[in-house]
């Protein structure tokens, strides 16, 4: 009986302390959002749809590939915006293309990226 009972004792210990170690909150690090190749002439990324400056104003389109210390900040804007008709925005994607030596006025600076072809990507092809 005295066994039996420390058994239940320290069954009821172990399930309790099972039960406080699930509740504990763990924070991780956001996985790695994408890939580019060196030359950036493929970048794998989730699209972004951007409200246009003005109500009248277009949206624009961002691929996220990475995080804000990562080169181009993690982000490019992409033109023309007629590749990307039928998208909605958090598409994974595949893109190719180049980016626009050009400078720009507008937030996105040195951050625009020419689409040549986009297709959507998923792990399960």
């Amino acid at each position: 009986m005295v066994h039996a009972l420390l058994r239940h004792s320290l069954l009821a210990a172990a399930v309790a302390f099972a039960f406080s170690a699930c509740t504990a909150r763990r924070d991780f690090p956001e996985p790695a959002v994408g890939w580019h190749s060196s030359s950036f002439s493929a970048v794998f990324g989730r699209l972004q749809k951007i409200p246009g400056s003005a109500a009248d104003a277009p949206p624009v389109w961002t691929i996220r590939f990475g995080t804000t210390q990562d080169t181009y900040q993690g982000q490019l804007a992409l033109t023309p915006p007629e590749r990307l008709v039928g998208y909605s925005g958090d598409e994974p994607v595949e893109i190719h293309g180049h980016v626009l030596e050009q400078p720009t006025t507008d937030a996105f600076n040195g951050r625009w990226y020419v689409i040549d072809s986009i297709q959507m990507w998923s792990d399960f092809k």
